[in-house]
C-alpha cells in the first residue's frame, strides 16, 4: 500500500507539472477591427491558442483554419490547404508591457507567424498582444505588421 501511495504522489506531481508546461486556451468571443470599426467576428470551429511555458515568452501555437486563412487573407498558396489549420508564433520580441488600472498586464510581441506543412511554408511578421492577470490569460489581440488592414481581438478561457 505504501508503494501505491508513493506512485500516486509521483503521478500526481507529474500531472501538475505537465499542466504548467503547456496551457490550452479556447477563444470565447472574437472581434475584428476593419477600417476603424470593431464588430463581432464569427468563425467556424474553435480558435485554440496553445502556450508552452518552456518556450520563449510570447511563443504560442494557433489553430483554426478559417481564422488563419482570413488573418493571412489567403495569400499563401499551399498545395495542401490543411496547412492553414495551425500556425506557430515564434521568435517573439517584446515590444512593450504595461499594466492597466484593473491590474491586467498587456504584453505586446513582434514575431514570425509560421505555417508549415509537408512541402508548404509561409511566414508573416505579426504583432500579438497577450492580456494576463494573476497568471491567467484573459485575451489576445493580433494583426499583421505594416498592414493597416484587419486587427483581431479575442477573449480567452482555459480548456
Amino acid at each position: 500500500m505504501k508503494k501505491f501511495y508513493v506512485l500516486f504522489l509521483v503521478l500526481f506531481s507529474l500531472n501538475v507539472n505537465a499542466q504548467q508546461i503547456s496551457e490550452t486556451l479556447i477563444v470565447d468571443k472574437a472581434w475584428v477591427n476593419d477600417s476603424g470599426e470593431w464588430s463581432d467576428y464569427s468563425y467556424a470551429g474553435k480558435i485554440v491558442f496553445s502556450i508552452n511555458n518552456n518556450q520563449e515568452n510570447g511563443s504560442l501555437r494557433i489553430g483554426n483554419y478559417d481564422f488563419l486563412y482570413d488573418f493571412c487573407e489567403g495569400r499563401a498558396k499551399f498545395s495542401n490547404k490543411a496547412t492553414y489549420s495551425s500556425a506557430e508564433f515564434s521568435h517573439p520580441r517584446k515590444i512593450s508591457a504595461q499594466t492597466d488600472k484593473q491590474g491586467v498586464l498587456n504584453t505586446t510581441y513582434e514575431g514570425t507567424l509560421i505555417f508549415q506543412g509537408d512541402n508548404d511554408y509561409y511566414s508573416v511578421i505579426a504583432i500579438v498582444t497577450l492580456l494576463e492577470k494573476g497568471g491567467n490569460y484573459l485575451g489576445a489581440k493580433m494583426h499583421i505588421k505594416d498592414n493597416n488592414g484587419k486587427e483581431y481581438a479575442f477573449s480567452l478561457k482555459s480548456s
